[in-house]
């Protein structure tokens, strides 16, 4: 079963939208696929489907990078955010050498300035204002750099860590509303799909105009196909993976000679990840994956082409090893 793209689901959406009045008035009567289900639910269907997409798109292309075009603010992203907290920090060090001397003890103590990363603010922070505490106690006066205080560095803590916590909430929400969206749709094989997803509808709708007008009437012969490309099976490829450490996985890849597969999916929980492929046909190929290890055997591993269509599934060999 072929996977569908965000464009060809709406294209079939929008080709039976189009097809169910005509249907709908040759029968003389409403079709429905079971009693109260016809074509008023299935446009409600299709709409909610729509209603997810726009929702999951807003989430990941406005408040997503709102909130993190928020954190940088607070955070400073250039050596112009002097009043922001990355430019505070590589100032403090110099700053306190002349507010206490540069041999005074607490000079040799001033925490290390780490690698930059969203992960590390909030522990990088609050090193600096333990710090700042024994520098503040230590001198006649409250120290500052510049006109920024403790008081500003706590706040700006405060504020960081609401607007990280806000992040992660709407990443995981993000990964959430994906995941039902693709069970709502129901673009899996038949034995994982829901019943009330829109494909299996869809697929009941097929069934009941053919059993209702036979396959060789005219209504039966304009059906929309649900799947552009048929209903085969996709191509399948082994795999194989292994731990190389904490939170990082190596997945083999033996290479099923498809000429437009262009990215390896790789899932675990709600750890998704893309990287590009290119091989020799026939070639076993490695990948590394960093964050995330895979507990009860890899939830999916398949080749997409260009467009985001998987076109092939990953079938386990623990006997695949490096050629």
């Amino acid at each position: 079963m072929p996977r569908l793209t965000e464009a060809e689901r709406t294209q079939m959406m929008d080709d039976f939208r189009g097809y169910m009045p005509g249907a709908d008035t040759q029968a003389g009567a409403p079709i429905e696929i079971e009693p109260g289900f016809g074509r008023t639910q299935f446009n409600a269907l299709f709409d909610q489907y729509h209603d997810r997409t726009v929702a999951n798109d807003n989430l990941e292309t406005v408040e997503l990078p709102g909130l993190l075009a928020e954190r940088a603010a607070i955070w400073g992203i250039d050596a112009d955010d002097f009043q922001k907290v990355w430019n505070v920090l590589t100032s403090y060090k110099p700053t306190v050498k002349s507010f206490l001397g540069p041999r005074h003890a607490l000079v040799t103590t001033i925490p290390n300035m780490e690698t930059q990363t969203p992960g590390n603010y909030l522990t990088m922070v609050h090193r600096f204002l333990r710090h700042w505490t024994s520098v503040n106690a230590a001198g006649a006066a409250p120290m500052t750099i510049g006109a920024y205080t403790l008081a500003n560095l706590q706040t700006a803590h405060d504020t960081l860590t609401t607007k990280l916590q806000q992040i992660d909430q709407r990443e995981h929400d993000l990964g959430f509303a994906r995941a039902d969206k693709e069970v709502f749709f129901g673009d899996v094989l038949a034995l994982l799909r829901e019943r009330t997803s829109v494909i299996a509808r869809l697929e009941q709708y097929v069934v009941t105009i053919t059993n209702r007008f036979g396959p060789n009437h005219p209504l039966t012969q304009t059906l929309p196909p649900i799947f552009r490309d048929g209903q085969a099976s996709l191509p399948r490829f082994d795999f194989n993976n292994s731990t190389l450490g904490p939170g990082q996985e190596k997945t083999l890849v033996k290479d099923p000679s498809l000429p437009n597969a262009a990215v390896v999916y790789f899932k675990e929980g709600a750890f998704e990840q893309t990287q590009p492929y290119s091989a020799t046909p026939g070639s076993t190929n490695a990948f590394t994956w960093t964050g995330v290890t895979v507990v009860d055997g890899l939830d999916a591993m398949e080749l997409r082409d260009a467009t985001g269509r998987t076109i092939a599934r990953g079938t386990f060999n623990a006997g695949l090893g490096e050629v």
